[in-house]
């Protein structure tokens, strides 16, 4: 599969290592001293680009525990899934909606509730340990634990900091990718190749309206009628790679040294990468500190 941008980042930390031994290292390792770069950045930068908001809409299997009938009180509970490229929570928050259910129900309410108690497993589960407010929430298990328990139908909003796909990741050939109202050459996600060993979709038309499919029995279904057409994905955006890769080149570099035995590689290049994350940091906490007045409450839990 075809990953310039890639090969380009590839070939780079090859150039900058400005050793003549590094032309016998495979690719392999100096991808690898990428992946390392960018699970670092991960860990370390809390910037915009690695923000992210996902909405969740609670289903009847996500609430366990006792039922508080809708009562902020009780050990009832809803759980669910935590993101999947989330490395930090920002906040989670309950959206404003019209009260369903029972007069007294809490959840869908016409108010937006943020959650800011985070609470240990046992304080969570234990009714009766000590909390200052009963709206709080934990994680445990790869699933997030909101009490009291939501109705079904809220909307819960998970703000978060993320891993960016990988920095070779490709678009899947399926029919979502595939903008049916732009022609072969304009797809912003996919490349028509005509190879037929490439990943095929299907196409058909019936009453003047034209339809992908991921296989030849949906879109005989639709019309007898179907065109073939071969594809592979192109390459996923990645802030990292495309808006700042001197920062994942620093880190290749340093990882690089390592795997060189050379020390005096690693060392430099390692205090480069952490200067220009600590600069990156540092600028958003500028930006954030602008343009109004900043507060942040905090709980002291009876220290002071």
């Amino acid at each position: 599969m075809a990953t310039p941008r890639f090969d380009a980042l590839v070939a780079k930390v090859r150039d900058w290592s400005n050793k003549p031994e590094v032309a016998t290292i495979p690719d392999s390792v100096i991808q690898d001293c990428l992946t390392y770069s960018a699970d670092e950045c991960y860990r370390q930068l809390r910037i915009p680009p690695l923000e992210a908001t996902v909405l969740y809409t609670v289903a009847a299997g996500d609430n366990s525990g006792e039922n508080s009938l809708g009562l902020p009180y009780g050990n009832a509970y809803t759980s669910f899934a935590i993101p999947e490229d989330l490395t930090q929570f920002v906040y989670i928050r309950t959206l404003a909606q019209e009260n369903t259910g029972t007069s007294y129900s809490t959840y869908p309410s016409n108010v937006s509730k943020v959650f800011n108690e985070v609470a240990d497993s046992r304080t969570f589960f234990d009714l009766y340990s000590e909390k200052y407010s009963v709206y709080n929430w934990m994680w445990k298990d790869g699933k997030i634990f909101i009490h009291p328990q939501l109705a079904v139908g809220a909307e819960v909003e998970i703000h978060y900091y993320r891993r960016l796909p990988a920095l070779n990741a490709l678009y899947s050939v399926v029919p979502v990718n595939y903008l049916i109202a732009l022609s072969d050459a304009d797809q912003p996600y996919l490349t028509l190749t005509g190879v037929n060993t490439d990943t095929a979709l299907y196409f058909s038309t019936a009453s003047s309206v034209t339809k992908c499919f991921a296989t030849l029995a949906e879109a005989t279904a639709y019309n007898p009628t179907v065109t073939t057409k071969y594809y592979v994905g192109k390459e996923v955006s990645n802030w990292l790679r495309d808006n700042n890769e001197r920062l994942v080149v620093w880190g290749a570099l340093y990882n690089l040294g390592a795997y060189m035995f050379d020390q005096t590689m690693e060392q430099r290049y390692e205090k480069r990468f952490n200067e220009n994350v600590f600069s990156l940091n540092k600028e958003e906490k500028w930006r954030r500190a602008s343009g109004g007045n900043v507060q942040v409450n905090f709980n002291t839990n009876g220290l002071i």
